[in-house]
């Protein structure tokens, strides 16, 4: 049983190899991408590496909005933002904005601002507005940790980031282990297939060795 073995151990150790090395290389930079044009209403998007969409974040009662994220601290861009200003639950402003850039001591200016007044019912519009006080850049990159959008290395660091800053990351953690599980489950396959196929002529059960052999398989899943 061994010698048939092996040798498919051994190819499936290099496909493994060649499905981990495709999602790190083309499949996580892809499907950033594409979430990031759709969330842009299909419109062009910069073509960094570090881009990301439809970014939400809770400041007290105000709700906030990136629609693009590009980069990083200190050469971070914010796009398409919009502010649901919020006072005892009941909305008071909505502000958008084209774009916000990082001030000192935590503070944003946004440019080409649109403010709607949910009390007057109406619409005004000016070039500035200081605004999202207290939100750190950390917090625009940490809002949206997508296992699938990043490759293992950024995602492991990511993973430390959020525990380092007290958020939940139990769902990047699985994310990070699925990306080592996936491509091993190549592995998996042969072994699962001896189970049923080793053996029948002298000790028979095919039924029995089929069911263990499926059973281990949803188990490793």
């Amino acid at each position: 049983a061994h010698q048939i073995l092996a040798p498919l151990v051994v190819a499936s150790i290099g496909i493994a190899a060649g499905l981990f090395a495709f999602n790190e290389l083309v499949v996580v930079k892809s499907a950033r991408v594409v979430t990031a044009w759709s969330d842009n209403d299909y419109k062009p998007v910069p073509p960094d590496s570090g881009v990301l969409s439809d970014v939400w974040l809770l400041n007290g009662d105000d709700l906030i909005r990136a629609g693009i994220v590009v980069g990083r601290t200190p050469n971070l861009r914010v796009e398409r933002v919009s502010i649901y200003d919020r006072s005892g639950g009941e909305l008071q402003r909505v502000i958008k904005a084209d774009k916000a850039t990082p001030l000192a001591s935590n503070r944003w200016l946004l440019s080409g601002v649109r403010i709607y007044d949910a009390n007057m019912n109406m619409v005004r519009g000016q070039p500035r507005l200081e605004g999202m006080e207290g939100i750190t850049q950390s917090q625009l990159t940490l809002a949206k940790v997508n296992p699938d959008q990043l490759d293992y290395w950024t995602l492991k660091r990511r993973v430390a980031e959020l525990e380092a800053a007290g958020r939940p990351a139990d769902e990047a953690r699985a994310g990070l282990a699925h990306k080592i599980s996936g491509p091993l489950s190549t592995i998996l396959m042969p072994l699962l297939a001896a189970v049923a196929a080793f053996g029948l002529a002298r000790s028979g059960q095919v039924m029995v060795r089929a069911v263990i052999g499926m059973a281990l398989g949803f188990a490793y899943f």
